[in-house]
């Protein structure tokens, strides 16, 4: 499976031939190793970074940086740097769109360590003239503290002036308030004295009246000059206030500037901005007392940058882009054509009038590689104007589903449970269990010679297959876990539910694989699970009543079909290709010659073109046993032990051909559960999809009509119940 070569692999010499385990495998510590199965996804993105890198060299020979370092200088034009490069990937979940996004953030960082770039810090400063419009300064990243650090020294001096300041303020008020106070204290006290005297008594104490009358005007003047004394320290400190004063409510002001992106870490920014809303993306100024902590705070201390400023000379990732509100994304052109945003109040709904909301710094720099991501309906949902942008600077890629099951792609799955692994510190998978995994992968890309790139639920099944084998003790894991892990634990809520028809509800429905019958056919479908993707099989049994006209009969006939989606487009086509297969093959119209009503029992919302084989073999079961082309007697039995799928088709010669459809597996492991002995496939199917060796029932491809409907014809039906009875002796 994996080869016998012996490979260098970052300096470990790997036998592929005689490997026991992955313990060992040298895994790589750059995550675009990790990606496999997209290498031409992997040779976009190189191409795109590539681009990325010669525009960011054109700017620097430009000096287009060089005018951000000094909040006051004038900003470069918005026009003179070009738009892109942009990347939309585009995939099923699990395809690894995420990793390749953070992946590109690691490369960046090595390249731009070889070509001397640097991320960019952001100051944001107060700005006397125009306190609405802070100003902007750019630096290189671990600048902007350093700047921050320099200003606050000078900062806390000024507030310990300004608290010693107001120590004394405080003191002399205090006092001045104490001598004022006392003096008028004094001063009633002496007249409440007074008034209880005589006229002698008041004339022999009038000296000491006086006197205590002069001590009461001594106090009360130094109370007043006090008080005038702590007036002008105020007046002094309020103009002293530099750097810190205190506001409203006690909020420090400060004009120290404030570091609103920070990368002094140095490695190229990535911002995962995945459902972030307007504010989050493209920034905000606080104006709520309850976001600044306290009323009174200035301007430039209110600034908050968005995603698209801390991700500049970097990646902005953003996972389902379809989901930007049309405001979003007009915005995020704005960013993709000018490179610069400046940051302003970006709430949808404002809640009112403030001056808070007139408040606009200047732009801010925002020179970002968008990478964007996306089922493949994002095409059709994005804006248009944005998916303009990204078609006419960037690249769409799309994700591979699945990978050739070549050697080389093999050992990459080898690769990839090393790298889970040590992702998970899960034990050494055994040599057995890695090719369990491959089948599985290989199993689940519906090809028969193909391996899947959707790892997400792999990673599901390798983390319990470990988990099994450290419940046992286990030093490695083993294949059976890997097998315990799919048939019994990891399984999707479609083969759960299933699973659950079959244990409660099969006595309920009408499923029953045995022998033969007139008129009831058992077709196989598949189940979608619309959010991850995963899909399962299901059972359809489909039952028909036809009934000829007489040929004095005038009425209509008709052709009805029930248990259907009322919109379904795929079933509409497979209805009408019926109709006409049995004119070509019969030479009668089941809609006008007949009385012909098709039911899918105990359904609902069918929809698919692998109906159509089910219901071409359901009316030629009833037609065939009819001669002189009238129903003399029910018409040839079926055997209801066998299920079958496949897309009818029209043509022009005799043979009416059945063309391949999808799932394959997911409804052959539905027939297996069910009890069914035989699936009834298209050829091209068993040749492309499906590995019979990986079921118990047995599975055989049909080329046209003719070969499915010699496997479920029969003459009569004792001849099925012998050939039970035979099955049943020798299993």
């Amino acid at each position: 499976m994996f080869g016998e070569e012996v490979e260098e692999l970052r300096g470990v010499r790997w036998d592929w031939g005689l490997f026991e385990s992955t313990r060992g495998f040298p895994v790589s510590s750059n995550l675009l190793d990790w990606v496999v199965g997209q290498e031409q996804a992997l040779e976009e993105c190189n191409l795109v970074l590539d681009e990325w890198i010669h525009k960011l060299k054109w700017i620097r020979s430009e000096g287009a940086f060089d005018g951000w370092r000094d909040p006051g200088s004038k900003r470069p034009q918005s026009k003179t740097v070009p738009p892109g490069p942009f990347l939309l990937l585009l995939g099923d979940p699990g395809t690894g769109k995420s990793l390749i996004g953070r992946a590109l953030a690691a490369h960046l960082t090595a390249k731009y360590e070889v070509e001397g770039f640097k991320s960019q810090d952001v100051l944001c400063w107060p700005n006397e003239v125009n306190p609405s419009a802070p100003r902007i300064s750019v630096h290189e990243a671990g600048e902007g503290r350093a700047i921050v650090s320099r200003e606050k020294p000078e900062e806390e001096e000024r507030t310990a002036y300004n608290v010693a300041f107001k120590a004394a303020f405080w003191l002399i008020l205090v006092l001045g308030f104490a001598f004022l106070g006392g003096g008028l204290f004094d001063l009633v006290k002496n007249y409440l004295a007074w008034r209880s005297l005589d006229g002698l008594a008041a004339g022999a104490s009038g000296g000491v009246v006086m006197i205590s009358f002069a001590s009461i005007s001594d106090k009360i003047v130094k109370g007043g000059f006090l008080l005038f004394m702590a007036f002008i320290l105020s007046v002094y400190v309020e103009r002293r206030q530099g750097a810190q004063a205190w506001g409203i409510g006690g909020a420090i002001r400060s004009i120290a500037p404030k570091l609103i992106v920070d990368n002094s870490q140095g490695a190229a920014p990535f911002v995962d901005a995945s459902g972030h809303s307007s504010v989050q993306l493209f920034g905000s100024i606080a104006w709520d007392p309850y976001q600044t902590g306290r009323l009174g705070t200035p301007e430039h201390q209110r600034v908050t940058a968005g995603d698209v400023h801390r991700a500049n000379l970097g990646i902005l990732y953003i996972d389902e882009v379809k989901n930007l509100q049309p405001f979003e994304a007009t915005t995020l052109l704005t960013v993709l054509e000018d490179g610069q945003l400046p940051i302003a109040h970006r709430a949808m709904h404002d809640g009112g009038g403030t001056s808070a909301l007139a408040v606009s710094t200047d732009p801010i720099p925002c020179l970002t590689l968008l990478v964007a991501a996306g089922n493949f309906d994002a095409v059709s949902r994005i804006h248009p104007a944005l998916m303009d942008r990204i078609y006419g600077y960037g690249r769409v890629i799309r994700m591979n589903n699945d990978m050739p099951s070549t050697v080389e792609n093999r050992r990459k799955y080898v690769q990839f449970i090393a790298q889970e692994v040590s992702r998970f510190r899960l034990p050494p998978f055994s040599r057995g269990a890695c090719e369990e995994i491959v089948n599985e992968g290989r199993r689940r890309s519906d090809k028969r010679d193909s391996l899947v790139t959707k790892f997400r639920p792999i990673i599901g099944v390798l983390k319990t297959a470990g988990q099994l084998a450290l419940n046992q003790g286990l030093e490695l894991v083993e294949a059976s876990h890997v097998r315990e892990a799919v048939a019994e634990h990891c399984k999707t809520i479609q083969q759960q539910i299933l699973e659950r028809q079959i244990e409660e509800r099969g006595a309920l429905l009408e499923i029953d694989p045995r022998g033969t019958s007139f008129g009831s056919i058992y077709g196989l479908a598949v189940v979608s699970d619309s959010f991850s993707g995963e899909r399962t099989g299901t059972i359809l049994k489909v039952a028909a009543y036809m009934h000829r006209k007489s040929p004095d009969d005038s009425t209509r006939g008709f052709y009805k079909v029930t248990g259907i989606a009322r919109d379904g487009t795929w079933i509409d086509d497979s209805i009408a290709k019926v109709r006409t297969v049995i004119l070509k093959r019969y030479n009668v119209d089941i809609a006008q010659h007949y009385y012909t009503h098709i039911d899918f029992s105990q359904s609902q919302g069918v929809d698919g073109p692998s109906a159509g084989v089910t219901m071409t073999l359901l009316i030629c079961s009833l037609i065939s046993g009819s001669r002189a082309r009238t129903l003399a007697r029910r018409g040839r039995p079926m055997r209801q032990d066998v299920a079958v799928t496949g897309e009818i088709n029209v043509g022009s010669d005799d043979e009416v051909r059945v063309t391949a459809v999808s799932g394959l597996y997911e409804k052959i492991k539905a027939a297996e559960a069910w009890g069914f002995r035989k699936v009834l496939i298209p050829q091209r199917n068993l040749e492309h999809s499906v590995n019979p060796e990986d079921f118990e029932i047995e599975v055989v491809g049909c080329s046209n009509l003719d070969d499915y409907l010699s496997h479920i014809l029969v003459d009569d039906e004792e001849g099925v119940i012998a050939e039970e009875v035979r099955d049943e002796a020798s299993g």
